[in-house]
């Protein structure tokens, strides 16, 4: 007997046929209300809701259909995408599991099931599917490229880069697994190739959101940073909501000084991790107003995205002999000419070795670099971690039978959580390189001192807070004051003959709108004075001098600092300067303690954030209090009342260079005395 509607289902079919989807939908809509069950407008409701990325509305009458059907192989199919796209991963596997026993040996179902299981992390399982796939039709590319991304995600970077190139092979036409073999040549610091192989995605298909956001993190490690933010900025008028993409975006406007309104905002990228979303990577909220809360919830967010699955195993305390040496092994991508890498040289020096063995394990390709030769020989041993999967590396770690794991990279570039995940000490450490909370349950302290974390913020770290005593901050004192050599003249450093010279020595990314508004505002109020800033990009410095002209200030008063070959010229020139002036939010950190120990007061807000308290930290155990403000008006006040009363600023400079070598700040044999007896404690109260 036909149907009553029979016409209606007609109409709907042709619709859908002829790609009139809105129409078609609307049919099935009309078709539901008089019978909810019709297979016909359930699985064109659900195709034409998938078509439009409504992939979790799709997935109800798709299970419907499924339901009145259940041997229906393409409409399982079509529901397992759909739940693939809504992020139903494990409902989309069921679907697959019944579809897989509707058409055995099917190498395109074992390949989408393994998918899923990638996506649940559940990787020995996706794994087995794509090997069961590629027995059955070794020639499907699919098989080849969607293994390739879980060698990936497991850090087999160079396995999944022959797993790629094997599927583009095959079919070297299929732009996600160019896109996909960039972002392996990335992990493995192959930058250029990175990006031929994501513009070689782009060739294929211009509007490929996921390979111009790509394309713009290649660009950004080859220090091409205006050509990065267009390449994100594309990206993000394709796939607004791809992982990571608004930070990305974000951290790239903030670097070139760019304070449009446009999206996206800090507002809206806050808000979206406020709303749980994978918006962007924990350090680009460090440069924001985010709140210490936020900060956390960002970092875990982060960390339950990459790190969740991996399963830990305890290690247990070796039972050292008084006379065994304490085992601490220091990690990091940046034993070199980097921050870092500077801060940590007196360091190790100083260690006691006769107590502790110390290893340093380097997880950047070589530099070739001076402090990285003088770090190599500083070491007791050590180790080249580039390029050594995690699980390699882990098993060489653990063999070393470390008793304290320090990681000094915390979320910065380079960075290899995914050992910590692992773990591979008994203690395992984030200290000095990341400001913040890991977000991590497999990180036991975080080294600090009361200033930079107060008790009352413990609450908003995953780590327990291991207390320095003074500032934690490590400071540089290779070069003595003395060594420092002739001050050069102003003009040789771009400098007026005369003036008041405000310095910020920050990199571009740590100014904002109200503080760069503060400091043209003291401009305007100390007569022939200038601000020397450290140099930019060109864009970058195109807007700071666009946003000085827009608030009233002649753009030659901004002074961009030049490049100096040594850092012992950097240091001596900074004495040309008479105030610092730290930004909030993120403070000057190892900037800051250059400044002071050149012998230039540092003013600073005291933030509610680690990475804004930093240099409130450094100043508290220099013992010059009255250079923390706690306003933006304070510090307005303060910095002109050092601008216009030079024997205010005379009698503080003379202060500074006194605290210089009688406060705790720059007493560095001490401060490896303190933080040697740091790790012994938390080695006794591990160990209990």
């Amino acid at each position: 007997m036909a149907q009553p509607y029979a016409i209606l289902v007609q109409q709907m079919l042709l619709d859908f046929q002829t790609q009139r989807i809105e129409s078609a939908e609307r049919m099935a809509q009309a078709i539901l209300r008089i019978n909810p069950k019709d297979l016909a407008a359930l699985q064109v409701q659900g195709l034409a809701m998938a078509m439009g990325n409504r992939n979790a509305q799709a997935v109800i009458p798709l299970s419907k259909a499924a339901q009145l059907d259940p041997k229906n192989r393409e409409l399982l199919a079509n529901l397992a995408k759909a739940q693939h796209g809504a992020s139903l991963f494990t409902e989309a596997i069921q679907s697959l599991e019944k579809l897989n026993r509707l058409t055995p040996k099917n190498p395109q179902i074992l390949t989408d099931m393994g998918t899923a299981y990638a996506k649940l992390k559940q990787y020995d399982k996706a794994s087995t599917c794509y090997e069961r796939a590629l027995e059955l039709e070794p020639t499907y590319f699919l098989a080849w490229s969607n293994r390739g991304n879980l060698l990936t995600e497991l850090s087999f970077a160079s396995e999944a880069v022959a797993s790629y190139e094997k599927a583009l092979q095959l079919n070297p036409n299929y732009p996600e697994t160019w896109t996909n073999c960039g972002n392996a040549f990335f992990d493995l610091g192959r930058f250029e190739d990175a990006l031929m192989a994501h513009e070689r995605a782009l060739a294929l298909d211009p509007n490929y959101g996921e390979a111009w956001s790509n394309r713009g993190n290649a660009l950004l490690e080859l220090k091409r940073g205006e050509e990065a933010y267009e390449s994100y900025q594309k990206a993000f008028s394709l796939k607004p909501a791809h992982p990571y993409l608004v930070g990305q975006f974000l951290a790239a406007k903030l670097t070139s000084c760019i304070w449009d309104d446009d999206h996206p905002t800090v507002a809206h990228m806050l808000d979206l991790v406020a709303n749980h979303q994978v918006a962007c990577l924990p350090f680009t909220l460090l440069q924001t107003p985010a709140s210490l809360e936020l900060q956390k919830h960002s970092a875990k967010i982060f960390i339950a995205d990459r790190y969740l699955a991996i399963n830990s195993k305890i290690i247990p305390f070796e039972k050292n002999s008084s006379n065994e040496k304490i085992r601490i092994g220091y990690f990091s991508s940046d034993f070199k000419d980097h921050p870092v890498g500077i801060l940590v040289e007196n360091l190790i020096r100083l260690h006691d070795h006769h107590r502790f063995e110390v290893y340093g394990f380097f997880l950047n390709q070589k530099s070739g670099d001076a402090v990285e030769g003088r770090l190599v020989d500083l070491f007791d041993k050590t180790f080249n971690l580039f390029g050594l999967n995690d699980p390699a590396a882990q098993e060489l770690i653990v063999e070393q039978k470390l008793d304290i794991a320090i990681d000094l990279n915390g979320h910065t570039a380079g960075a290899r959580t995914g050992l910590f995940a692992r773990k591979i000490a008994p203690i395992q450490v984030n200290y000095l390189g990341y400001a913040g909370t890991s977000g991590a349950d497999f990180y036991d302290y975080l080294i600090a001192d009361a200033v930079a974390i107060p008790s009352e913020h413990h609450i908003h770290y995953t780590e327990k807070i291991a207390y320095l005593p003074h500032s934690f901050f490590p400071v540089d004192t290779s070069i003595a004051p003395e060594q420092f050599g002739d001050l050069p003249t102003r003009s040789s450093q771009g400098l007026p003959d005369t003036g008041f010279i405000f310095a910020c020595f920050n990199n571009a990314y740590k100014i904002n709108p109200p503080i760069f508004s503060i400091w043209m505002d003291l401009l305007k109020q100390v007569p022939g004075s200038v601000l020397w800033l450290s140099k930019a990009s060109s864009k970058a410095m195109e807007n700071l001098q666009r946003e000085a002209q827009a608030r009233g200030v002649d753009s030659s008063r901004l002074v961009f600092a030049t490049r100096v070959p040594a850092r012992v010229d950097h240091l001596s020139r900074l004495r040309l300067a008479d105030l610092f002036l730290d930004t909030p939010n993120y403070n000057a950190h190892a900037t800051a303690a250059d400044a002071l120990w050149a012998g230039v007061p540092v003013l600073t807000i005291l933030g509610h954030t680690f990475a804004g308290r930093v240099a409130a930290s450094q100043i508290s155990a220099l013992g010059l209090p009255e250079l923390i403000v706690h306003s933006a008006e304070e510090y307005t006040a303060k910095a002109l009342e050092l601008a216009q009363h030079p024997e205010q600023l005379t009698q503080l400079k003379e202060r500074l260079e006194k605290n210089r070598y009688q406060t705790p700040l720059f007493n560095t044999k001490q401060y490896v005395k303190d933080l040697e007896g740091l790790y012994e404690s938390l080695l006794k109260e591990g160990s209990n």
